[in-house]
C-alpha cells in the first residue's frame, strides 16, 4: 500500500497525461525563442565558416534536416509495445521513413564525398556498429521491430549505394516531413504529442500549420502560372474549393480524422493551384519560404529546436524576404 515505486510511476504517469493533454510542445517552444533568435543571428556566420554558402544551401538544408529527423526518430525513445492498436501500421510507416531516409542519405553521402574523407575501415564499420545497435535498441523490447527497422536501413542504405538516384532537395525532404505530419496524426501518444480524442485547438493548429507548409511548398514549386482561366470560373471554383476546405477543417476538428486532414489539405492545395493558374506570375520563391517555415513548424511540434534552426538558417540565405500577403493571396 505504501510502496515507494508505486507513488513514484503514479507520479510520472499522471505528468505523462497530463503532458500530453495540454500542448507540451508549445510551452517547449516559447522556452526555445532565445535559441531560435541565436539561430537568427548567429546561424547564417556559424555555417559560413563550415562551408555552406548560397550555392549548396539546398542540399546542406536537405542533408542534414533530413539526418536530424533520422536521429530523433531513433533516439526520442517510442516503443512499440505501447502501441494502441494490435494491428497499427505505424511500425512500418516508421520503417518506410527510415528505409527512404537511409537511400537519401546515403546517396548524398556518397554525392559530398563524406565517407572518403575516412580512410580507416575500422572507423566506418565501428560507425555502422553502433546505428544497427541504436536502431535495434529504439525498437525494444519487440524482436519483430528490431527486425523491421534494422531491415529498413540496411535495404535503403544498399539503394542508396548501388544505384545513382536523383533526390530534389526540397521535394524529398518536403515528403518525408508531410509523411511524418500524418504518422504523428495517426498515433500522437506513441510521439508523446498529445492524446488521440483529446486534441487541444493548439494541437490542431499546429498539424494544420505544417500541413498548409508541406502543400504550399509542392504547389507554388510544381504550378505554373498561364492566366488561362475566365475570371467568373475562377471565382466560383474558387469559392468552391474554399468552402471545401472550410467544411472540411471543421469535420477535422471535431472527428480528428486523417482522411479528413488530407482532404482539407487537398482542397487548400487546388485552392493554391487556381490562384497561381489564373496569375501572370510565378510564385517559385514561396516554395523555398514555405519550405523554411514547414521546418520552423516542425521542429516545434516534435520538440527538435535544432530542426527549426535549420529552417531559420535556410531562410536567412533567400533573397526574398516572408511577405505574409502572398501567402494570404493563395487562400
Amino acid at each position: 500500500m505504501f510502496d515507494e515505486s508505486l507513488i513514484v510511476t503514479t507520479a510520472l504517469s499522471s505528468f505523462n497525461n497530463a503532458a500530453l493533454y495540454g500542448p507540451y510542445f508549445f510551452v517547449i517552444g516559447l522556452l526555445s525563442i532565445p535559441l531560435l533568435l541565436m539561430g537568427c543571428v548567429y546561424g547564417r556566420d556559424f555555417v559560413s565558416k563550415i562551408g555552406w554558402s548560397k550555392n549548396n544551401i539546398e542540399s546542406q538544408t536537405g542533408f542534414w534536416s533530413v539526418a536530424v529527423l533520422v536521429f530523433w526518430l531513433v533516439l526520442f525513445g517510442g516503443n512499440y509495445a505501447v502501441i494502441r492498436d494490435g494491428i497499427s501500421l505505424l511500425p512500418w510507416g516508421i520503417a518506410f521513413v527510415l528505409f527512404m531516409s537511409a537511400m537519401y542519405l546515403t546517396n548524398r553521402v556518397k554525392f559530398f564525398g563524406y565517407m572518403n574523407k575516412i580512410q580507416n575501415k575500422k572507423i566506418k564499420w565501428l560507425a555502422l556498429f553502433i546505428c544497427m545497435v541504436s536502431l535495434g535498441l529504439s525498437a525494444m523490447p519487440t524482436w519483430w521491430g528490431v527486425l523491421l527497422q534494422i531491415g529498413a536501413v540496411l535495404i535503403g542504405c544498399i539503394i542508396g549505394v548501388k544505384f545513382n538516384i536523383k533526390f530534389s532537395d526540397i521535394v524529398f525532404p518536403v515528403f518525408i516531413y508531410g509523411f511524418m505530419t500524418v504518422l504523428i496524426l495517426m498515433q500522437p501518444e506513441y510521439f508523446r504529442f498529445a492524446q488521440l480524442g483529446n486534441l487541444t485547438l493548439v494541437h490542431i493548429l499546429g498539424l494544420l500549420m505544417c500541413g498548409f507548409f508541406c502543400v504550399t511548398t509542392l504547389v507554388t514549386k510544381y504550378t505554373n502560372a498561364r492566366s488561362k482561366i475566365y475570371n467568373s470560373a475562377y471565382i466560383k471554383l474558387k469559392w468552391l474549393f474554399r468552402i471545401s476546405a472550410i467544411l472540411a477543417l471543421i469535420l477535422f476538428v471535431v472527428t480528428e480524422s486523417i482522411p479528413v486532414f488530407l482532404g482539407a489539405l487537398g482542397a487548400c492545395g487546388i485552392s493554391q493551384m487556381l490562384t497561381i493558374y489564373h496569375g501572370k506570375h510565378e510564385m517559385k520563391n514561396m516554395s523555398k519560404q514555405s519550405w523554411a517555415m514547414f521546418l520552423v513548424m516542425f521542429g516545434v511540434i516534435i520538440i527538435c529546436p535544432l530542426i527549426s534552426v535549420l529552417g531559420i538558417i535556410y531562410l536567412s540565405f533567400l533573397p526574398d524576404k516572408i511577405n505574409h500577403k502572398d501567402f494570404l493571396k493563395l487562400l
